[in-house]
């Protein structure tokens, strides 16, 4: 029995973990994000990009974490629509647990069903990348290693 207490603990412990992530990620994502991206994560096209079911969303979190930290530059094609744009960096304004969890937000949000990310994959992309001074383009993106930092 005491075995099982603590196998539900554990549970509980990540289960409201997991929660407080989602939370924190939908509070970053009301305050910095929603103005281009939207409310319901639909972008404002042809100007900002959508959030939902894009390959940027759904592939490498160490990419996803690396173009909320150093923004992107367009023009830049999202579910064959093309946006030309910047999304400013953010890099000096979230911590790694503030972009980890809007990652997790977005990605478990407007119909997106992937894993959740950790604040370790970010703080992994902004070592990094400490040193690159510019915003990502969309060459560097679609070049980017998919099975990088997958965690």
């Amino acid at each position: 029995m005491k075995k099982l207490f603590a196998l539900f603990s554990v549970v509980l412990i990540q289960s409201s973990s997991a929660q407080d992530q989602m939370e924190l990620g939908k509070t970053v994502y009301m305050q910095l994000c929603v103005a281009c991206h939207q409310p319901t994560g639909a972008g404002l096209p042809p100007v900002f990009p959508p959030v939902i079911q894009t390959e940027y969303v759904s592939g490498s979190p160490e990419r996803f974490a690396a173009m909320i930290l150093k923004g992107v530059m367009g023009p830049i094609t999202v579910n064959g629509m093309t946006y030309n744009n910047m999304m400013p960096p953010q890099e000096a304004l979230l911590t790694d647990e503030k972009i980890a969890a809007a990652i997790t937000y977005v990605r478990g949000s407007f119909g997106n069903t992937y894993p959740a990310v950790s604040p370790e994959v970010v703080k992994a992309a902004r070592a990094k990348f400490t040193d690159r001074k510019t915003s990502w383009l969309e060459a560097d993106l679609k070049a980017w290693p998919e099975g990088a930092a997958s965690k």
